[in-house]
């Protein structure tokens, strides 16, 4: 995340990362999606997890259970750089889904914000020139949109902020000018913090809306539950990275063998090992008796 990013991020709670996917692979990804029978009340992709919301638009999953190459955006190496600047070396991929919209859908209601007495992963800070989160959400944006056909809304800013969102915002009862249309084109991911008060805007194209959602973690956080594992999919021939980011949650690992008592930090994405601990004598502060001064 450059410095422009960096302040943009910080600024409105969002960014957007434009052309991240190639042709080829926004091409791949719409032709596995493409023949899902939803509005015609089938399941021809035999997603496990369907909320069809109304006749017009539906969340389909859980995205590390669908095909190649869909679930192949999970561990993006695009995005990858983008989620460890916030959310650090030991991330984790939470859960995610397709979202399908097609004209007539309905508004999404404004939700969330920097609450997080209510949820204390959702949180939002800056120390010293570092941002850190606790969930943030990869939108990769297979078809266009743009400001008049609708899509994601965002409230810039409301990821710190200090106060709940009005019941007569969060329902679109009362609208203005702090609702912020975010036009994106296929290919692009926008990239949001989960404090940051988002929704979508009624769909109005004539084409199908589709939106591929990637929730992520710090690594000692759970949003969901089950947490995603690769033995959801035993033949998905995972990646090592996209099997490092379905761990469920951990932390540090205490072990003793015949090396002795180590203490292993949380792995990083972009290694298994992680780093190891073996000398605590800078621990012990001491005592002035013991001849150790």
């Amino acid at each position: 995340m450059n410095e422009e990013e960096k302040y943009l991020f910080d600024l409105r709670g969002y960014l957007v990362v434009e052309d991240v996917l190639s042709p080829r692979q926004l091409a791949d990804a719409n032709a596995a999606l493409d023949h899902h029978g939803l509005w015609e009340g089938e399941n021809k992709l035999d997603y496990r997890l369907l909320k069809q919301y109304n006749p017009y638009i539906a969340n389909a999953g859980p995205l590390h259970t669908t095909p190649r190459p869909v679930r192949s955006l999970i561990g993006h190496d695009r995005v990858l750089p983008y989620l460890e600047e916030i959310l650090g070396s030991d991330l984790r991929y939470d859960e995610g889904q397709v979202l399908y919209a097609r004209k007539g859908a309905g508004a999404l209601i404004l939700h969330n914000g920097n609450t997080p007495w209510e949820y204390p992963p959702l949180s939002y800070q800056v120390r010293d020139g570092r941002i850190y989160g606790g969930h943030l959400i990869a939108a990769f944006c297979l078809t266009d949109a743009l400001a008049e056909h609708g899509g994601f809304a965002v409230v810039p800013g409301s990821h710190k902020s200090a106060f709940d969102l009005p019941d007569a915002f969060q329902s679109w009862e009362k609208t203005g000018d702090w609702v912020t249309r975010v036009p994106v084109r296929a290919g692009s991911v926008v990239l949001f913090a989960d404090t940051a008060t988002h929704g979508s805007w009624p769909w109005a194209a004539d084409f199908e809306r589709r939106v591929v959602f990637c929730r992520y973690t710090a690594g000692m956080v759970q949003h969901t539950s089950p947490a995603p594992v690769p033995e959801d999919l035993p033949d998905g021939d995972w990646t090592p990275v996209e099997r490092r980011l379905l761990r469920p949650p951990f932390a540090w690992h205490f072990q003793q063998d015949a090396d002795g008592y180590a203490e292993r930090q949380r792995t990083s994405v972009r290694s298994a090992e992680g780093w190891v601990m073996t000398d605590h004598s800078g621990q012990i502060i001491p005592r002035a008796d013991d001849g150790t001064e």
